[in-house]
């Protein structure tokens, strides 16, 4: 299954540790760079590039691990990943790039911030995996976790696109349509160790999140899914690491779960689009 980018250009850069897939989208404006989800790859976030990619420059690459970038066993913290980032920004962005992270995307990208190259503009974090130690305890009944435990069995029963795309299809409904296969390549491409890591509870998190946000010295968008709904931040647990900072703005995306550019666009898009416009 093709990538599904059409109008844009794929290449591959190595960054001396690894090789990074990445596309670039035709030079309509400022530089975007998105940074997919666990389990996803760069064409993640299709439902939002179609709206942003007459008005920007969207470059969009697969994290280490993922899609058609490399493995690199025992290297998946967010340093790891942070690394990569910084030498795409500065080798293939070069401009001044505005960094849109969703979910582990969205914990990269805090990593990098930290420590971000000069061309660093702005930042936007989708529901971003921002932990510390402990994930926080959520209530909703469907759980990210629990999805994780479901496509990391499809890969250990060692099945096919073919056979995992119809599971796939019954365990998330109400996807779009090129989803249920998209999502088996997605998880036969990536380092299932990523997985198990994730689902074991073995990948640190941050010392202080509260901290690692309020270091970033440049404006900030947290576009919180809905907890409700699937969103992985708790309202109390977000409270509680915010910054207080003109610069930094929280929005709620009532109604919508973790995957909001997937599967609530409409309601996401409204807000980043002027937020987006105000700071590129």
């Amino acid at each position: 299954m093709p990538l599904l980018l059409n109008g844009f250009t794929d290449h591959t850069i190595n960054t001396g540790e690894i090789e990074i897939g990445y596309s670039e989208g035709p030079d309509n404006g400022p530089t975007l760079l998105l940074l997919h989800g666990v389990t996803s790859r760069r064409d993640g976030s299709l439902r939002v590039i179609d709206e942003l990619v007459n008005d920007y420059r969207v470059i969009t690459m697969d994290q280490r691990g993922h899609g058609f970038s490399g493995h690199a066993a025992g290297a998946y913290e967010r340093e790891d990943h942070a690394r990569d980032i910084c030498y795409v920004m500065e080798n293939v962005c070069k401009k001044p790039t505005i960094v849109w992270g969703h979910s582990m995307g969205g914990g990269n990208t805090v990593a990098m911030a930290n420590n971000p190259p000069s061309n660093l503009k702005a930042v936007v974090l989708e529901d971003p995996a921002v932990f510390g130690r402990v994930r926080p305890v959520r209530t909703d009944s469907t759980p990210t976790m629990s999805t994780f435990e479901i496509h990391l069995g499809f890969i250990e029963a060692g099945m096919s696109i073919e056979e995992m795309a119809p599971k796939l299809q019954d365990a998330s409904p109400g996807q779009p349509e090129y989803f249920a296969k998209w999502k088996a390549e997605c998880l036969l491409q990536m380092d299932a160790d990523i997985l198990r890591g994730v689902v074991g509870g073995t990948y640190r998190g941050f010392d202080d999140p509260a901290v690692m946000l309020t270091n970033i010295q440049v404006p900030v968008i947290l576009l919180q899914a809905d907890p409700d709904a699937g969103g992985i931040l708790p309202d109390d647990y977000l409270a509680g690491i915010l910054p207080e900072s003109d610069s930094f703005t929280r929005q709620k995306i009532v109604g919508a779960g973790h995957n909001i550019n997937r599967e609530h666009p409409e309601k996401m898009v409204p807000v980043v689009l002027p937020w987006l416009a105000a700071h590129a």
